[in-house]
């Protein structure tokens, strides 16, 4: 992947939780903003060139933030959703954190339900979540890029037609099938390659290494 890799983190379930509700119909320049404006309710642990850093806030804080904190910040409609699932997490017996934590040790398809309880959280989302940050490995969040990449490699036989919740559940099986307990994985690096600022960045690679190495003549050597 341009030569770098990809990677899938064990992210903290609560920060996991929180940073993809930033993500519906969103793109990654305003989830960065969201995110550091969540993260700004945190502790403060320092400063690196400029940046101020926070640990993520609790979710004990981020249930006494107002939706009208948040739509100031331009969170718009997912400020009520970061609002409502803190106040659920909050509510949760043991508390949140060891509710999320609980569901490393379930099935997938319990672990998407409870998450999909949430509010603002569906399976796409929940799906995400549960590969991130719950150990599960073969979770496959569905989107158009996703869709894309399994009508071309996996199920040709669906190209042209429209992505549905059952299409949905078709190519995530589909990829578990191909790709077994890491599917996941599977679904992130292709996933990855299907972004505009990948694929330029492959091609700047491509282009790179396919130019010809200019040459030096000294005596009877030839060096590179």
């Amino acid at each position: 992947m341009g030569g770098g890799g990809a990677r899938v983190l064990r992210q903290d379930p609560v920060e996991c939780v929180f940073q993809f509700l930033c993500s519906s119909n969103n793109n990654i320049a305003r989830i960065e903003k969201m995110v550091w404006t969540l993260a700004g309710y945190g502790e403060r642990l320092g400063e690196v060139g400029g940046f101020q850093f926070h640990r993520f806030p609790t979710i004990e804080r981020l249930a006494r933030v107002s939706e009208q904190e948040l739509r100031e910040a331009r969170f718009g409609y997912r400020a009520k959703y970061v609002v409502g699932t803190a106040k659920i997490l909050q509510a949760k017996p043991g508390g949140g954190e060891k509710w999320l934590a609980s569901l490393r040790t379930r099935e997938l398809p319990e672990v998407i339900e409870a998450l999909c309880t949430l509010p603002g959280v569906g399976p796409k989302v929940a799906a995400c979540v549960a590969l991130f940050s719950l150990d599960q490995n073969h979770a496959i969040p569905v989107d158009t890029h996703v869709w894309k990449v399994a009508t071309q490699y996996l199920m040709p036989e669906l190209a042209g037609k429209s992505l549905t919740p059952k299409l949905s559940v078709a190519v995530a099986n589909a990829f578990v099938a191909k790709f077994g307990s890491y599917a996941g994985w599977a679904q992130n690096v292709l996933f990855i390659g299907q972004l505009s600022a990948q694929k330029l960045m492959v091609a700047e690679t491509t282009n790179d290494s396919t130019k010809p190495t200019k040459r030096k003549r000294s005596g009877n050597n030839v060096k590179t």
